[in-house]
């Protein structure tokens, strides 16, 4: 099969041809219909995140399930299905306490190796390897999902969507009525923003320094905006707040100054979600009176602490309804051959997401 290979920090992603590992008695075999192009593998280019090589990155895919190990039961093959990077083993401490998004497999599981290179060398899978034309996970990493909907919206199920919109439901528990700021409108944060209006949010602050990302957010539902060069962003947040700061405050910047700037734009009592990470080593620093006496609910969200098997199924018919859109959000679609072009305008911050067809 062909895969993009991360081959050696800070270099491009490499196509060629692999062999992939023997299907394992609980594993099945997708072909990868669409994969969903995330920043987070420019991070584990440049080393920023500890994923070692070569290996086969992407997490976040939709595809058919070509094969099935004889223990396999949740998936059949010909079922269309999503294959995120977060698995539900549904037995572990953390998935019978329904803490699916920490799952053993996950967290602290060994490396899993899914091809070899012509020179016999072994390729590991950062994430679940979906930047190939097949992928081989365990059945626990695999979700069927009955929908009509297109690859390349379906692709972004495993990511944006189900972070951003989990952040929303599952993490703040955002309530009607209430006060939203979004920091970063990215694909992740666009996502929070679309979840914010159905969750009934009466104010939606997005808060984005690149134009053109804050007036997508004011199509898909912000009600105001907020550009940080046009001066301290906290304090805009704050006026635009009656001085109090917003009830939740929804990081999807990946900025240190970012992180730490959005619990100072949290109210008294609120709640801040953080989903970003620059690196794997960085660390943010908060103020321990405002932490320790003003109240303030941190919440972390890998995943949006979604459990998938039930919020795949719930997210693909909030698209299906027109509730959220996903079409604003995808910037284009790139061929296997072209994911070089994918990571650049990640970076760049010129995509949203890009979405690879390794078959397409």
């Amino acid at each position: 099969m062909r895969a993009a290979l991360f081959v050696e920090r800070g270099a491009p992603f490499v196509v060629e041809e692999v062999e992939p590992r023997p299907c394992a008695d609980d594993e099945v075999v997708v072909r990868t219909g669409g994969a969903a192009f995330c920043i987070t593998d420019c991070l584990t280019q440049h080393g920023h995140l500890p994923v070692e090589p070569p290996a086969i990155l992407g997490h976040s895919a939709v595809g058919v399930v070509e094969r099935a190990g004889r223990r396999v039961e949740r998936v059949q093959v010909g079922q269309r299905v999503i294959v995120p990077a977060t698995p539900e083993c549904g037995r572990c401490y953390f998935c019978v306490r329904h803490r699916a998004d920490q799952c053993v497999q996950l967290v602290g599981a060994p490396p899993r190796f899914v091809a070899t290179r012509s020179d016999g060398t072994p390729v590991r899978a950062g994430g679940t390897a979906t930047y190939a034309e097949q992928i081989t996970v365990p059945e626990t990493f695999a979700y069927g999902v009955d929908s009509d909907l297109p690859d390349d919206q379906l692709a972004l199920m495993g990511c944006g969507v189900v972070s951003g919109l989990g952040a929303v439901f599952r993490v703040a528990e955002v309530q009607p009525g209430s006060s939203v700021a979004v920091v970063g409108c990215g694909h992740l944060g666009l996502w929070m923003i679309q979840g914010a209006v159905v969750a009934g949010a009466a104010q939606v602050i997005a808060v984005e320094p690149i134009a053109e990302r804050r007036s997508l957010a004011a199509r898909l539902g912000a009600t105001d905006v907020v550009d940080p060069s046009d001066g301290d962003a906290l304090e805009q947040v704050r006026a635009l707040t009656g001085g109090r700061g917003a009830d939740y405050v929804l990081e999807a910047a990946g900025r240190i100054d970012a992180m730490e700037t959005a619990f100072h734009m949290a109210r008294n009592a609120g709640t801040v979600v953080y989903t970003g990470v620059e690196n794997a080593t960085s660390t943010i620093t908060f103020p321990a009176v405002m932490l320790a006496l003003r109240g303030r609910t941190i919440r972390s969200c890998q995943s949006g602490n979604t459990w998938m098997s039930r919020d795949i199924p719930l997210f693909a018919r909030m698209i299906e309804r027109g509730q959220v859109d996903p079409r604003p959000v995808i910037s284009r679609t790139y061929a296997l051959d072209e994911i070089n072009d994918a990571a650049r305008a990640s970076e760049e911050r010129r995509d949203l997401t890009g979405v690879v067809l390794p078959n397409g």
